[in-house]
């Protein structure tokens, strides 16, 4: 419903400045356009528990045996003997296990720093073809719990409950193809639509616990834990489309800036993990 009515409200915007400014038919543009896009990347939250440390997603990685642990996995003090003696002699417990509501269930994204460039050519002062291209580095990012045994901080019925932080880190290229068309504003501004097809690539660096003074990666290849295999990221492709509006203004001497919002269904591929869901890009961009 939310998605619907700004969807009804950028119709009701563009019949309003199409009314309320006058077209100016000096200087029609026409030809290539290239710029800097600078902006804040919002990436939808549909995919951000697939670092929830729960190991509940397809985790396996690549033949090499690298995969993704859960974190009661990648703490088995049966398996990893040293970091098991390593927590309990810091936390001074006897054992420690994880709870049954562990692991969140709500992880989000936070923003990020977009940037990129961008190829237009002008058919006139209203139309245009668009090409971007983006990158940017995101977080997901949330707490989890464990409780410790034998702690002098003893609580909840002889056991030590605490809290710590667990993210995962991904870095993304979007690529778009679209179609532009607008209303002329005073001094061949324009208010704009765009709307077009969308390429995403997904690439999952790390998913990280962060417990006492140490991080721990949970996507390792540790069938023999005396021999761990480094990860080697790869990256997932999908496919989409998208819907962005805001408004271009000519600066002069073949100089223009624009500022846009927009909206883009895209598939989002994490180590054969697939997940549909809306990201979001603020997006300044300076031509010539």
């Amino acid at each position: 419903m939310k998605k619907s009515f700004l969807f009804i409200s950028l119709f009701y915007l563009t019949v309003l400045f199409s009314n309320c400014f006058a077209q100016d038919e000096s200087d029609e543009r026409k030809g290539f356009r290239f710029g800097l896009n600078l902006g804040m990347y919002f990436p939808s939250k549909v995919s951000a528990n697939y670092y929830n440390g729960s190991g509940f997603y397809d985790n396996n990685i690549d033949p090499n045996g690298v995969r993704m642990y859960s974190i009661e996995e990648r703490l088995d003090p049966s398996i990893f003997i040293q970091d098991a003696a390593y927590l309990n002699s810091y936390f001074g417990s006897s054992s420690y296990s994880f709870p049954y509501d562990a692991y969140p269930t709500a992880m989000r994204y936070s923003g990020a720093f977009n940037i990129g460039l961008q190829t237009a050519f002008d058919f006139n002062n209203t139309s245009s073809l668009i090409f971007d291209l983006n990158v940017c580095k995101v977080k997901s990012y949330d707490r989890f719990t464990m409780q410790f045994v034998g702690t002098a901080a003893q609580q909840n019925a002889q056991t030590d409950v605490q809290l710590f932080n667990i993210e995962g880190n991904e870095q993304r290229f979007n690529l778009a193809l679209g179609y532009r068309t607008g209303w002329e504003l005073s001094a061949n501004g324009l208010y704009f639509i765009q709307f077009g097809g969308s390429m995403l690539g997904t690439k999952v660096v790390s998913n990280i616990v962060h417990i006492a003074d140490r991080n721990y990666d949970l996507i390792i290849g540790a069938a023999n834990p005396s021999q761990t295999i480094s990860y080697r990221p790869q990256t997932g492709i999908g496919f989409g489309y998208y819907i962005s509006s805001g408004f271009f203004l000519p600066l002069g001497k073949n100089k223009n800036a624009e500022l846009s919002m927009s909206f883009s269904k895209d598939k989002m591929i994490l180590n054969f993990n697939e997940f549909k869901g809306w990201n979001k890009i603020l997006n300044f961009c300076f031509s010539i």
